[in-house]
């Protein structure tokens, strides 16, 4: 009986009213091999993901229950990546108000109330938007990064947006 780490890649999809999501086990943290699985994954309704986590989990292998049988050991997660979103295009909140469109009005909104500075919008199966966090990137179809969340333009502009939003406070 052992405790070791294992890695995970989790499938985000767009969901009914929550995301629908898919868990595997992977050999490494490798945005290529992901991007492969991904290819794999239908979610209810046929969605398909519009991105991925990795996921570092310590497991320990079942225990005995004392009776003659074994319990399972929860596993318990260590490390969590941001989301690697299969394409999509980044929307900041001045261009979504700039574009001013009637059908973006709760957007606008929930960018503001929520301190979004910069969302993707992705259509790899049902259109869905969420925000984009320093944390999170772009891949392409073969696995490459094409944006980082922590590039200099778009830190700039989370903070230009926390200015803004905190004078107007």
């Amino acid at each position: 009986m052992s405790t070791h780490m294992k890695t995970y890649v989790e499938f985000i999809s767009p969901g009914t009213l929550v995301d629908e999501s898919s868990c595997l086990e992977i050999a490494s943290c490798c945005s290529k091999n992901a991007v492969e699985m991904s290819k794999q994954i239908t979610e209810r309704h046929g969605a398909k993901p519009y991105g991925f986590v990795f996921i570092t989990r310590l497991v320990h292998d079942p225990v005995s229950d004392g009776e003659g049988g074994e319990m399972e050991v929860l596993a318990k997660e260590k490390e969590r990546s941001g989301i690697h979103f299969l394409g999509g295009t980044l929307r900041t909140y001045d261009e979504v108000v700039a574009d001013n469109l009637e059908s973006e009005r709760i957007l606008r909104s929930n960018m503001l109330g929520n301190s979004y500075p910069i969302v993707i919008e992705n259509r790899n199966s049902y259109r869905s938007t969420h925000e984009f966090t320093k944390d999170d990137c772009i891949v392409d179809a073969t696995g490459e990064i094409t944006r980082r969340g922590n590039d200099d333009d778009l830190t700039d502009y989370r903070n230009e947006f926390q200015i803004a939003r905190n004078s107007n406070a």
